[in-house]
């Protein structure tokens, strides 16, 4: 039994992709049941009103659908606000822009149902970016140990009902899917061979921002969670290990550039102690 929920925040043009590639997940075993919680939070565009149209198919394919309507804009807040309605202790939480390959659930469920705490996700992969400064940071972040052999739970990651208790309400802060990873030592996460759709930011600007928030939460992270850095991977961090990702000139000096701009605007927020939530994908 999974609850799956999916916090959206003006996910019009996303949503009912995102159900879609749930209702036609397929080899879930006979008995489990799953439970679709859509928390859209200060939506002011047509994200509830599409999700709940889904209802009705949701329903003939076995999935139960809830769709929160909660006023204010706040990711945290909406994750909260589902696990009270949440039916399941086994969880899975979704970006609303996320499509997952019709064996990630199933394979999910199978990692996920060990008596014991767990972390998993699935094999991201990034849709081709349209922009050529997309295509060009991507090639090199794509790279990086941590995408290509960890388990790094961008757009989505599942929690047995152990490895949720680990912890109460989120907290208030940015990064809950770092935090939530880092409640694991590395042994404790797993990864589904299927793989889902997290699509890449478009353009400079755009990675700078969600870039800039990314390091920003990882600063916040630091400053309120210290312990949880003892289970943080460190090999990213030597010049070795990422050296020999920079070989083409222009998508390296993109993904340095992009990677000192926002490194910059982060310092700067933290020095000021100003964390603004902001999307990247506008």
């Amino acid at each position: 039994m999974l609850t799956v929920i999916i916090p959206s925040h003006n996910e019009e043009s996303s949503i009912a992709e995102c159900l879609d590639a749930i209702m036609a997940q397929s080899g879930i075993p006979d008995g489990h049941a799953i439970q679709i919680i859509v928390a859209a939070n200060g939506c002011h565009d047509r994200t509830v009103a599409l999700a709940k149209e889904k209802a009705a198919a949701l329903q003939e394919r076995g999935f139960d659908l809830i769709v929160l309507d909660i006023a204010q804009g706040n990711k945290m807040n909406a994750l909260n606000q589902a696990e009270r309605v949440a039916h399941y202790e086994t969880r899975a939480y979704l970006d609303a822009d996320v499509i997952l390959s019709k064996q990630v659930l199933v394979e999910l469920i199978d990692i996920l149902s060990a008596d014991e705490p767990r972390y998993a996700s699935g094999t991201v992969c990034i849709p081709r970016p349209t922009s050529m400064i997309s295509r060009a940071f991507a090639k090199v972040w794509t790279k990086l140990p941590f995408f290509r052999e960890g388990v790094p739970g961008i757009g989505l990651y599942a929690l047995s009902a152990k490895g949720r208790a680990r912890w109460g309400e989120f907290p208030a802060i940015y990064a809950d899917d770092r935090f939530v990873r880092l409640q694991f030592a590395p042994h404790e996460r797993f990864k589904t061979e299927a793989t889902y759709d997290w699509p890449l930011p478009e353009g400079f600007g755009n990675l700078v921002h969600v870039r800039h928030r990314w390091r920003e939460g990882n600063l916040e992270l630091a400053k309120q969670y210290p312990e949880l850095l003892e289970n943080d991977g460190q090999r990213n961090k030597t010049l070795s290990n990422v050296w020999g990702l920079f070989t083409t000139p222009f998508s390296s000096a993109i993904y340095v550039l992009i990677f000192m701009v926002s490194n910059f605007r982060a310092k700067r927020s933290a020095n000021s102690e100003v964390f603004v939530w902001r999307r990247g994908r506008d």
